[in-house]
């Protein structure tokens, strides 16, 4: 099948490459993604091993929802998780975690790669005129993506901000 669709996108987060790494794996095994409302995961076991399958629904600002089967062909934890994808989007796609350090600590880049043909007979039939809306789509739920894991970070977590005396929730009091 050919790749009709190839999208990357960069994200640059301002946590360690662990940190950020931490916080993908555990969205994509516990079910829950709070930062990123378009995508919904069903819980996976921890951590990801080549072969799991993680199964996801991703609502398209359109209304439309993709479903897909990612079976993971590579996890190199803290640096690369890649899988193939089936479902209602056949090919593959890659998260790649890069350190970029400097004076203003540590950061990391995410560079999300996919490569995909589309599966729905409607989509394909509709391809050759609703491709600039299916690539806006793509860079909405990404761009909301980024936007969602920027502020989980600037929220922080307990242990993060333990003893931060701007912090003026305690220790384990529920963020809204």
């Amino acid at each position: 099948m050919s790749r009709e669709y190839a999208f990357t996108s960069h994200w640059l987060v301002p946590v360690s490459v662990e940190e950020c790494w931490r916080l993908c794996e555990r969205s994509l095994t516990t079910g829950v993604v709070a930062w990123w409302p378009a995508v919904r995961v069903e819980p996976q076991p921890h951590p990801l091993t080549p072969g799991d399958v993680v199964r996801l629904q991703v609502r398209s600002p359109w209304g439309y929802r993709l479903r897909v089967a990612l079976t993971i062909t590579a996890a190199t934890p803290p640096r690369l998780l890649a899988a193939a994808s089936t479902g209602d989007l056949a090919g593959r796609g890659s998260l790649r975690l890069t350190p970029e350090g400097g004076a203003a600590g540590a950061r990391t880049r995410l560079t999300w790669v996919w490569e995909v043909a589309l599966v729905r007979r409607w989509m394909r039939v509709a391809s050759p005129v609703l491709r600039p809306a299916f690539a806006a789509a793509h860079a909405i739920v990404m761009r909301r993506g980024e936007r969602g894991l920027l502020a989980e970070i600037a929220r922080g977590s307990d242990v993060r901000n333990a003893g931060n005396p701007g912090d003026r929730e305690s220790p384990g009091t529920p963020r809204g």
